[in-house]
């Protein structure tokens, strides 16, 4: 009885330190995430107000059709995506900060994944709960503030990016987090409800499928395929959804100009020799973040020794090798750097893309190089007055580059300046800067941008039509439209023969003008911007009716089109004034 009473006894008070314990780690973990957040909010706070860029300016909250259903927007591409920009457009408008809001939201909710996915991973490799949990903060705090994570953050349209990995993340964070080691039919299921999401929000998150076969290789004790056995209901339930994946990426590859085998920039084996070159690069920018670039000057390898291609396909090779070799001796760092490759395969390997470097690309990557770091930092073992002191100075270091780079998100005009200061080989940047100097009536300023873009594209449909809209700015009506009909031979478009009829209508050549004004509209019969030039053609030749319907025409494509707005205004009064 005695022996029952203190038995009793000792109970009471373990429970009680239990449930205390609980509740102190929800506590602690509740004001790390809110603290998380602040500092996010700290260094993304100059570019919540910075106006759309680039491909923003094509996505539909940017363009007429944001009014209409959602049935109108393009959703048969990139589905789950759209969806959040329609979202976010019907909650809170069309005004840049909302989007800004959001992706720093899906940004905050990824670094706290990351430190779930980070806790389990070291957990499975032996460390003691304490120095895992220790570990994955800190990785979790460096996946926030690293300067690479910026352009899916700062850029509306990165938020194909992080928003992917937001869905990959979940699905693997419960992956992880099942039960039991069987996964059961209904953790299958959610796991590949998730894994869908994210296909349907960029197509390169069909890398989880080998992230999963990876992980239960990896962390099996024989490095069998016995727990790939065990978690056959996943497998099977994926195989389905990986071949309409993977015909879904493949229809992508083959209509996009962008990427894919028809991609006029790369032949597939010059892609695969500059992303050798390319991979490590993107290495080098997680250590030393200090050349960053919206639009990268990054030269192609066409042979496989240009640029030392074949040496950096040797040494990739070799810690490939290395990584399978040493998998028992280090293998949070060979896992890492597996994970490395995997998740930048979509992007980075023999799929031919428009552009060689883009930091987006790094968002989920940049969770196995930290791995990597983890597993160093583990075998140097500094004294944990070193280690913090050498901690808290990287994060002051990234946090500064971090907020710097936003201060440019928050002005894109210096954004495009920086790059195209960087610019040696890539055009792209100096056409960008170009627009923002006519925007800006700074157009004698342009002129140096546009001498370097042409030795870099010669006989450019884009840098001759850039030079017509400068020397049209510049008064130089002779010399600007030599350039537009440059343009017009090597590519025809609706948008040239606006110029062109814009031009002519200054030169005073009044029936030229009309012709290609028309030949515009006929070109594209649904810009609103063709008719609207071919309005003011109306109007300045007293065809009032004509005139007014085509403003009306315009405003029925864009109804917020407040140059057509003023010219029906304009055309409507000259009308009552010259009624009898």
């Amino acid at each position: 009885m005695k022996t029952k009473t203190v038995k009793n006894n000792t109970r009471r008070p373990a429970t009680g330190s239990t449930a205390g314990t609980q509740s102190k780690p929800l506590g602690l973990t509740a004001l790390a995430c809110l603290a998380a957040f602040l500092v996010i909010l700290v260094l993304y706070w100059p570019a919540l107000n910075g106006r759309f860029v680039f491909d923003d300016m094509s996505l539909p909250f940017a363009l007429p059709l944001r009014d209409y259903p959602l049935r109108a927007w393009p959703i048969a591409l990139r589905p789950a995506l759209m969806i959040s920009y329609w979202m976010n457009y019907r909650l809170w408008g069309a005004g840049p900060y909302s989007f800004h809001f959001v992706n720093l939201l899906i940004h905050a909710v990824n670094t706290v994944l990351v430190g779930l996915v980070l806790a389990r991973l070291l957990g499975k490799a032996g460390w003691t709960e304490r120095k895992a949990r220790t570990a994955a903060i800190v990785g979790a705090c460096f996946f926030m503030i690293h300067p690479l994570q910026t352009e899916s953050v700062s850029y509306v349209a990165g938020r194909s990016e992080s928003l992917a990995a937001l869905f990959l993340l979940l699905a693997y964070v419960f992956f992880l987090y099942r039960r039991n080691d069987a996964i059961s039919w209904k953790e299958a299921c959610v796991v590949l409800v998730l894994f869908a999401i994210g296909v349907r929000t960029k197509e390169n998150a069909v890398s989880l499928a080998a992230i999963l076969l990876l992980t239960d290789w990896f962390w099996d004790p024989e490095y069998s395929v016995s727990q790939i056995k065990a978690n056959w209901r996943l497998y099977v339930l994926m195989l389905p959804g990986v071949a309409w994946a993977g015909v879904v990426v493949w229809r992508v590859l083959s209509e996009s100009s962008t990427a894919g085998f028809s991609v006029p920039t790369f032949r597939w084996y010059q892609y695969a020799f500059t992303e050798a070159r390319a991979i490590f690069t993107y290495i080098w920018m997680t250590i030393c973040p200090i050349r960053q670039s919206l639009d990268h000057d990054y030269p192609a390898s066409r042979t496989i020794t240009e640029h030392y291609a074949i040496v950096y396909l040797i040494v990739l090779l070799a810690l490939i090798v290395t990584a399978g070799v040493w998998r028992r001796r280090f293998p949070v760092a060979a896992f890492g750097f597996l994970t490395f490759l995997i998740w930048l395969a979509p992007t980075s390997s023999v799929v031919p893309l428009d552009d060689a470097l883009v930091e987006r690309r790094m968002y989920l990557p940049l969770v196995g190089l930290i791995l990597v770091g983890c597993e160093a930092w583990a075998r140097l073992r500094p004294s944990p007055k070193i280690a913090w002191s050498i901690l808290a100075a990287m994060a002051l270091f990234y946090g500064r580059l971090c907020y710097d780079r936003n201060q440019l998100w928050g002005d894109p005009d210096k954004l495009e300046e920086a790059a195209a200061a960087q610019s040696v080989d890539n055009p792209r940047p100096l056409l960008n800067i170009t627009g923002v100097l006519i925007q800006q009536n700074r157009c004698a300023a342009a002129t140096p941008y546009l001498e370097r873009a042409e030795r870099r594209a010669p006989n450019n449909y884009y840098v001759n039509a850039a030079w017509g809209r400068v020397l049209v700015c510049l008064e130089q009506y002779p010399a600007a439209m030599d350039r537009f009909e440059r343009a017009r031979k090597l590519w025809t478009t609706s948008q040239i023969y606006e110029w062109i009829g814009l031009l002519y209508g200054k030169m005073g050549n009044t029936e030229a003008a009309g012709q290609a004004l028309q030949k515009s509209v006929h070109l594209s019969p649904g810009s609103g911007s063709a008719h609207g030039s071919l309005a003011l053609w109306y109007e300045k030749t007293d065809q009032l009716a004509a005139a007014k319907r085509e403003y009306r025409y315009a405003l029925s494509i864009d109804r917020s089109d407040t140059w057509a707005q003023m010219g029906l205004l304009r055309v409507g009064q000259r009308s009552m004034q010259s009624a009898p």
